[in-house]
């Protein structure tokens, strides 16, 4: 059976949660039937720990939770398993090559398990994700500490021409130890060298020792290339772009028809 002693991976936002940001009772019903045939279920999403608690308590059967774009990884409990960082020696230099370059940007970061940010950037975030007040900083040098996952680059000016700012973050940014990348947020976004989605899955497979055969990806972004590639099975949401179905093995429902339920249901003979 397909469900016993697999993995299951879902992507949140525009996967999990409709265009209105809602998670519907028919994908809750799925999730929990396919956990009832065997399956381990783990989140991968953009989303750090600190923004999952709806989604977690909507969905017990939900065991871990690999967080932002997979630079670390959780169990229900919220231990941390898993963790990458930028290396602390080049942080600052990041952003100050960054502000240097590029007039007008706002950058957050990923800093331990909570996002920090300069307040433009709050303008870039996903509907119904929130920073605490204290973590609404005018500079975001003033926040940087040795646990940096990530840095967020946002430019209104950029939003509707974000491969413009890619090319122009990634013609600046010359140290291999981190690459420049960009998901679902209208923002960039620097990383350590080789993270993603897919490593940390493929760290989590291993060390639940499920077959990377038995792992299946599920979702609808950029950020979600490598993983679902390196999964045994990825499936894209049909509202996917044409990169993201063409990487998949397979693509199921648009999101705001259920297509997460839909496919569960009928590898279930529902």
């Amino acid at each position: 059976m397909i469900f016993k002693n697999s993995l299951f991976a879902f992507d949140v936002d525009g996967t999990l949660l409709n265009s209105y940001g809602e998670l519907t009772q028919r994908t809750i019903r799925a999730i929990a039937s396919a956990s009832d045939q065997g399956a381990t279920i783990t989140l991968a999403t953009g989303r750090s720990w600190s923004e999952l608690d709806l989604v977690m308590e909507a969905i017990p059967e939900i065991e871990y939770a690999i967080c932002t774009n997979g630079l670390e990884a959780y169990d229900r409990d919220g231990r941390c398993l898993y963790t990458e960082e930028i290396p602390e020696d080049l942080v600052g230099n990041l952003v100050e090559t960054i502000r240097t370059s590029v007039t007008g940007v706002s950058i957050g970061a990923g800093i331990g398990s909570e996002l920090y940010a300069e307040p433009k950037v709050i303008d870039g975030l996903v509907p119904g994700i929130e920073i605490a007040p204290d973590r609404v900083v005018s500079d975001i040098m003033d926040a940087l500490t040795v646990n940096v996952r990530d840095l967020l680059i946002y430019h209104p000016n950029y939003v509707d021409k974000l491969e413009e700012l890619f090319t122009t973050i990634s013609s600046i940014i010359h140290d291999r130890r981190v690459d420049v990348v960009y998901s679902g947020l209208p923002m960039i976004e620097i990383v350590p060298s080789g993270s993603g989605k897919g490593t940390c899955l493929a760290w989590l497979s291993g060390y639940l020792q499920i077959k990377k055969e038995s792992v299946i990806a599920f979702g609808d972004g950029m950020n979600d290339l490598q993983m679902l590639s390196w999964a045994g099975t990825g499936l894209a949401m049909g509202q996917s772009s044409q990169k993201v179905k063409t990487v998949a093995d397979h693509v199921i429902g648009p999101v705001d028809q259920e297509g997460i339920a839909e496919w569960i249901e009928a590898k279930l003979g529902k």
